[in-house]
Protein backbone atom coordinates (compact mmCIF):
# COMPACT_ATOMS: atom_id res chain seq x y z
CA UNK A 1 0.00 0.00 0.00
CA UNK A 2 1.13 3.08 -0.66
CA UNK A 3 0.23 6.25 1.68
CA UNK A 4 -1.01 9.16 -0.60
CA UNK A 5 -2.23 12.90 0.00
CA UNK A 6 -4.70 14.50 -1.48
CA UNK A 7 -5.54 17.95 -2.69
CA UNK A 8 -8.73 18.99 -3.73
CA UNK A 9 -8.58 22.66 -5.54
CA UNK A 10 -12.08 24.88 -5.94
CA UNK A 11 -12.69 26.67 -8.96
CA UNK A 12 -15.24 28.50 -10.81
CA UNK A 13 -14.79 27.02 -13.71
CA UNK A 14 -12.90 23.63 -14.29
CA UNK A 15 -11.42 22.62 -17.76
CA UNK A 16 -10.60 19.48 -19.28
CA UNK A 17 -7.36 17.29 -18.37
CA UNK A 18 -4.66 18.92 -19.66
CA UNK A 19 -6.19 22.45 -20.17
CA UNK A 20 -6.12 25.36 -17.12
CA UNK A 21 -9.26 25.94 -14.72
CA UNK A 22 -10.47 29.52 -14.02
CA UNK A 23 -11.44 31.14 -11.01
CA UNK A 24 -8.95 29.80 -8.39
CA UNK A 25 -11.20 30.19 -5.16
CA UNK A 26 -9.22 27.92 -2.94
CA UNK A 27 -8.41 24.31 -1.95
CA UNK A 28 -8.33 21.53 0.61
CA UNK A 29 -5.12 19.25 1.01
CA UNK A 30 -4.03 16.62 3.32
CA UNK A 31 -0.68 15.01 2.74
CA UNK A 32 -1.24 11.69 4.82
CA UNK A 33 -4.72 9.62 5.87
CA UNK A 34 -5.17 7.92 2.56
CA UNK A 35 -3.70 4.60 1.19
CA UNK A 36 -3.68 3.68 -2.64
CA UNK A 37 -2.45 -0.01 -4.53
CA UNK A 38 -0.82 2.29 -6.45
CA UNK A 39 -0.21 6.61 -7.27
CA UNK A 40 -3.09 7.15 -9.60
CA UNK A 41 -1.78 8.75 -12.91
CA UNK A 42 -2.85 11.85 -14.29
CA UNK A 43 -6.07 11.27 -16.12
CA UNK A 44 -7.39 8.72 -13.95
CA UNK A 45 -10.47 8.96 -12.01
CA UNK A 46 -10.37 9.40 -8.25
CA UNK A 47 -13.95 8.45 -6.48
CA UNK A 48 -15.44 11.54 -4.73
CA UNK A 49 -16.99 9.42 -2.47
CA UNK A 50 -13.92 7.92 -1.20
CA UNK A 51 -12.71 10.94 -0.34
CA UNK A 52 -15.60 11.57 2.53
CA UNK A 53 -14.07 12.43 6.28
CA UNK A 54 -17.21 11.21 8.02
CA UNK A 55 -19.79 8.15 7.81
CA UNK A 56 -22.07 8.35 4.87
CA UNK A 57 -25.04 9.51 6.57
CA UNK A 58 -23.72 12.05 7.74
CA UNK A 59 -21.30 13.40 4.86
CA UNK A 60 -21.54 16.47 3.08
CA UNK A 61 -19.99 15.56 -0.21
CA UNK A 62 -17.63 17.19 -2.37
CA UNK A 63 -19.39 19.06 -5.11
CA UNK A 64 -19.50 17.99 -8.89
CA UNK A 65 -18.94 14.60 -10.73
CA UNK A 66 -18.71 10.80 -8.41
CA UNK A 67 -15.65 10.90 -10.40
CA UNK A 68 -12.97 13.00 -10.16
CA UNK A 69 -10.01 13.04 -13.20
CA UNK A 70 -6.10 13.30 -11.53
CA UNK A 71 -5.04 16.60 -12.68
CA UNK A 72 -1.68 16.19 -11.66
CA UNK A 73 0.94 13.96 -9.33
CA UNK A 74 3.59 16.22 -7.10
CA UNK A 75 5.87 13.42 -5.76
CA UNK A 76 7.41 15.09 -2.41
CA UNK A 77 11.13 13.33 -1.95
CA UNK A 78 13.04 13.92 1.30
CA UNK A 79 16.61 14.04 0.90
CA UNK A 80 19.03 11.80 2.13
CA UNK A 81 22.76 11.35 3.26
CA UNK A 82 24.66 8.44 4.16
CA UNK A 83 21.21 6.32 5.00
CA UNK A 84 19.42 9.15 6.80
CA UNK A 85 17.53 12.25 6.71
CA UNK A 86 19.77 15.10 6.73
CA UNK A 87 19.22 17.36 10.61
CA UNK A 88 19.15 20.54 8.10
CA UNK A 89 16.17 19.41 6.90
CA UNK A 90 12.92 21.07 8.54
CA UNK A 91 10.05 19.51 6.33
CA UNK A 92 8.25 16.12 5.94
CA UNK A 93 10.57 12.65 7.05
CA UNK A 94 9.03 10.43 4.69
CA UNK A 95 8.56 10.55 0.53
CA UNK A 96 5.20 10.42 -0.57
CA UNK A 97 2.78 11.62 -3.75
CA UNK A 98 -0.05 14.11 -3.58
CA UNK A 99 -2.08 13.95 -6.17
CA UNK A 100 -4.39 16.81 -7.30
CA UNK A 101 -8.09 17.29 -8.56
CA UNK A 102 -10.53 20.42 -9.42
CA UNK A 103 -14.11 20.37 -8.59
CA UNK A 104 -15.63 23.91 -9.84
CA UNK A 105 -18.05 25.55 -7.29
CA UNK A 106 -19.37 28.25 -9.57
CA UNK A 107 -18.40 32.13 -9.35
CA UNK A 108 -20.94 32.24 -5.95
CA UNK A 109 -20.50 28.72 -3.96
CA UNK A 110 -21.11 30.29 -0.79
CA UNK A 111 -24.13 28.74 1.83
CA UNK A 112 -24.14 26.75 4.61
CA UNK A 113 -23.75 24.03 3.05
CA UNK A 114 -19.82 24.68 1.77
CA UNK A 115 -19.69 25.89 5.40
CA UNK A 116 -20.21 22.41 7.06
CA UNK A 117 -18.64 20.15 4.52
CA UNK A 118 -15.44 22.78 5.30
CA UNK A 119 -15.85 22.42 8.80
CA UNK A 120 -15.97 18.34 9.00
CA UNK A 121 -12.73 18.57 6.77
CA UNK A 122 -10.76 20.73 9.40
CA UNK A 123 -12.11 18.31 11.81
CA UNK A 124 -10.86 15.59 10.45
CA UNK A 125 -7.16 17.29 9.93
CA UNK A 126 -6.91 18.69 5.78
CA UNK A 127 -5.90 22.58 5.84
CA UNK A 128 -7.35 24.94 3.71
CA UNK A 129 -6.39 27.66 2.17
CA UNK A 130 -7.59 30.40 -0.35
CA UNK A 131 -7.37 33.84 -1.90
CA UNK A 132 -7.84 36.73 0.82
CA UNK A 133 -11.69 37.54 1.19
CA UNK A 134 -12.56 34.38 -0.86
CA UNK A 135 -15.82 32.40 1.41
CA UNK A 136 -13.16 28.98 1.06
CA UNK A 137 -10.49 31.23 3.63
CA UNK A 138 -13.42 32.72 6.12
CA UNK A 139 -15.05 29.40 6.53
CA UNK A 140 -11.66 27.32 7.57
CA UNK A 141 -10.72 30.40 9.85
CA UNK A 142 -14.43 29.98 11.61
CA UNK A 143 -13.91 26.41 11.64
CA UNK A 144 -10.70 26.49 13.08
CA UNK A 145 -11.56 28.93 15.52
CA UNK A 146 -14.86 27.15 16.19
CA UNK A 147 -12.70 24.32 17.12
CA UNK A 148 -9.88 25.35 19.13
CA UNK A 149 -7.59 24.63 16.42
Amino acid sequence: MINLGVRVEFYERVGQVGEPSEGYLGALERTDGYRAAAVPAVGTFLMAASLRVVDRETALPLPGPIQLPVRYVEHHLVPERDGKVPVWWDSYDEPGPTVVVHVALGSSPGGELLRRMIRQYIADGWECTGPEGSELREYSLEARRDLGL
